[in-house]
């Protein structure tokens, strides 16, 4: 079983590294930048210092320990690819697959046809919205940009089948209640 993993915003906090350089707003859905900058020199040093959210690449980890393979879809440029997979190694995220310079439509399409993937992790609202009715579990990280989620095409938006969060340790929370053995196991090394 599958788990696709959005990367910036989601796993890595681009977001950060643009405020810092741009001072970009986050009620805004993309950053508005210069088009391609992500390709250029300058785009991909800052996606390499992005630093990952806490507790990221534990909770991946342990869906990881709990079977489910892990599958990274992002937006970023076919050429950050080298350079996404090394960050993820460096941060200790488990990777199944990493795949890099997917539109919104491409990684629609990885997620539901291809993965069949059983949780989504996302940030931007429009593929959120897409997603909506198509994926068993959709994780929003929560930014002021995507509070107010666009209705997807066709879709009425419900608001209970997204599972908003604002720190990944949420996330392992939830993972752990709802595996009472690794709730018992965790439970034991705390003894």
């Amino acid at each position: 079983m599958w788990i696709a993993v959005d990367v910036d915003n989601t796993v890595a906090n681009t977001n950060l590294e643009l405020v810092r350089r741009f001072g970009v707003p986050l009620n805004k859905y993309p950053a508005p930048l210069p088009p391609g900058f992500f390709s250029t020199q300058e785009g991909l040093k800052l996606l390499q210092r992005a630093e990952p959210f806490p507790r990221a690449a534990e909770t991946l980890k342990t869906l990881a320990d709990l079977g489910y393979r892990i599958a990274y879809i992002s937006s970023r440029p076919g050429d950050a690819l080298f350079l996404t997979v090394r960050w993820l190694q460096k941060h200790g995220f488990p990777a199944d697959q990493v795949l890099c310079g997917l539109d919104r439509q491409g990684k629609a399409e990885v997620a539901t046809k291809e993965l069949q993937a059983v949780a989504v992790f996302e940030d931007d609202p429009v593929l959120a919205a897409a997603l909506l009715n198509k994926v068993p579990a959709l994780w929003l990280k929560d930014w002021p940009y995507n509070r107010k989620l666009p209705a997807g095409k066709g879709a009425r938006w419900n608001a209970e089948r997204v599972i908003r969060f604002r720190a990944w340790s949420e996330v392992e929370k939830a993972v752990v209640t709802s595996n009472p053995e690794l709730a018992a196991l965790i439970g034991k090394k705390g003894e």
